[in-house]
Parts: C-alpha cells; structure tokens; sequence
C-alpha cells in the first residue's frame, strides 16, 4: 500500500464510486451512456450537445444535451426498427424513408417528399441539373455514403422544410459522391461542391490533448497529417480548461504475469484509483476501477477524459463532460460512459 493512500486510507475508502449519480455542493455528475469511445460534438448555432455511438449489432445510440445539460432528445435504434436507420452526418439520422433534424427544438422524422434515380433511369445530365436546381435554393445539403441500396451513394437537399433524394449512378454512370480520406465529398466535372450543414465542433482534454471523436485522436496523431487542417479542423482551435482530474491514489489488488517465460514477476497491477474533480475549487471525489504497469515511473491509467468546450465557445455553456473508456475486460466494473457535469440546481 502507498505511503498516501495509507495515511488516507479512511478517506479515500468513504469515497463514492462512479456511477448513476455523483453530487457536490456546485456541481452534479450524471451518467448518460454505458459504453466507451461515445463520440461528442458541439454545435454552437443552437447551443447543443450530440452524444452518438455505433453499438455491435448494427445498433445506434444519440443523445441530446442542451446547454443547461440535459437530455433533451434521444433515438435508440437497433438493427431491425421501423425508421430504416441508415447513417447519421452531421445532426441529422437518415433512414431508408426520412430525415431527423437533431438541432431541432423537437425532432421528429421527416419523409422524403421527393425521390430521384432510384431506377437508374436519370441521365448524368439530368442528374447534374436536379442537383443545380435544388442546391441553389437548399439550406441543408448532405452526401451519403451509406445508404438504403447496396454501392449506392445519396445527395439529401432540403428546401423550405422538404427533403429530397437523390441516388448516384453504383457502378454505371459517373462517381458524382466518393470518399477522400475521412471525409465524403461531391464533384461535378472538375468542381467540388461543398456540403451545406450546421457548424459542429469536437470537445477536448486539454491536459491528455485528446479529443472527443470516437477514435479519441491525440494532438501527437493528427499533426503528422494536419498540415493545411484539412484532416481534423478542430485542431487549429484554442480550448479551455473545464477542470482538473487528479489521481490522488491507487490501491493495488490483483495483477497479471503475461508472457512467454515469465516467471511470475507481475507485469500490470489492477485496483482502485481514487480520484478528484476539481472545477474552480469546486470538488468531486470518487473511485473507479483501474490498472497500472509495472515499472519505474509508470502511473496510473483508468482511460478517464475530461473534455470542454472551444474557448470562443466557452462562455455559451457551463456543461463538461468526462468519460471512462475503460480499455480492459480484466477486472471490469460496468461503469464505462459518458458522464455529463452541469451546475447543481438543488
């Protein structure tokens, strides 16, 4: 046992674990999911959070969050649902036959009021000009790589509240959508043609310089491939500081021997790390399960991420949240999430 965990044992032990509900006299911790890597998103035009994840089994989990911090709106979609889901871009959920609009105040699926080459029976210069004529006018435009028919890629316009769709060619006629590296993007002879969709921004811990998309890309990984910004914009952007986690202490209670030859020296150490959340002298305390490596120097590693907002973004909400990306099956406590952090209003 460490020294500071021993002279703190009676404190730390009354620490609450992390779970449904973690209170302070400023601030309240909320569970909102029970899986790792959720990606999270801002968008600033209407203030709101977008928690999403792509489950096994072809299951979609989104969640809502305003900017007071609460779930405001949720979809759930499993592999067999009535709504088709086929993929979400941006705020929207597509499905086979409708659109939600997830910035709006009460999103419901909206049907395609119109639907063009479907039968592959639109000549490219027919196709070139439904997609003029509706992209002129459209305040949201959307590519779709995914969609209800196999190798087919979709444009969704929307004019005056109605949507449109407009399928591309498979195999048979010009590759009008296509994928460059991350991003899907449409041309037209030699033009691109940019996307029409709301303004969206990922979160990030500061101190770990890691960010809240689902694969939780370091500053260390993109600058390779970031020279021009193109790769991940989000990188160019300053941000604040919501908090600081520190590990205070870690009680070792089993660990590992892998590998060949190995004659039962531990290899990593599994426990409790106990922790402390402080936001402007404001504290949460709590437990979780977590593991360090057995060597000089190494320190505690539970996968928890402390993300905030941009700073030119800072001021329009007082919400953080923290995940736990729990990355080891061994010594599993079922408390992996994403944890929302807003003002106690009791």
């Amino acid at each position: 046992m460490s020294p500071k965990l021993l002279s703190n044992q009676a404190k730390y032990k009354q620490f609450s674990e992390l779970g449904d509900e973690l209170r302070g006299s400023h601030y309240v911790m909320n569970r909102l999911t029970e899986t790792r890597n959720v990606n999270i998103r801002y968008f600033p035009q209407q203030n709101f959070f977008l928690l999403s994840d792509f489950e096994n089994n072809g299951q979609f989990h989104l969640i809502k969050i305003d900017r007071a911090g609460e779930n405001v709106f949720e979809l759930n979609f499993k592999e067999t649902n009535a709504f088709n889901f086929v993929e979400a871009i941006n705020c929207f959920v597509i499905g086979a036959n409708g659109i939600y609009d997830c910035s709006a105040d009460k999103p419901v699926a909206i049907p395609f009021s119109e639907v063009f080459n479907r039968d592959k029976n639109t000549t490219p210069e027919e196709w070139e000009n439904i997609f003029k004529e509706r992209f002129q006018t459209a305040d949201i435009v959307l590519y779709g790589w995914h969609t209800d028919m196999e190798n087919a890629q979709c444009v969704y316009f929307r004019n005056e509240g109605k949507w449109t769709k407009l399928y591309s060619f498979l195999n048979d006629g010009p590759m009008y959508v296509f994928a460059e590296g991350p991003k899907i993007e449409c041309k037209i002879g030699n033009k691109r043609i940019p996307h029409k969709w709301q303004e969206e921004h990922f979160l990030k811990d500061v101190a770990k310089a890691t960010y809240s998309n689902e694969l939780r890309h370091t500053d260390e990984y993109i600058t390779p491939y970031n020279s021009d910004f193109s790769f991940f914009p989000d990188q160019k952007l300053k941000y604040q500081t919501f908090g600081a986690l520190n590990t205070l202490a870690f009680a070792k209670e089993k660990y590992t021997t892998e590998g060949y030859y190995n004659p039962g020296i531990p290899n990593t150490f599994y426990g409790t790390g106990y922790y402390e959340l402080n936001m402007g002298n404001n504290v949460l305390n709590f437990k979780t399960v977590a593991y360090q490596h057995n060597g000089f120097g190494e320190s505690t590693q539970s996968d928890i991420y402390l993300f905030s907002l941009p700073l030119n973004y800072a001021k329009e909400s007082e919400v953080g949240f923290l995940t736990y990306d729990y990355s080891t099956n061994f010594h599993e406590n079922g408390k992996k999430g994403v944890y929302v952090i807003k003002k106690n209003s009791k």
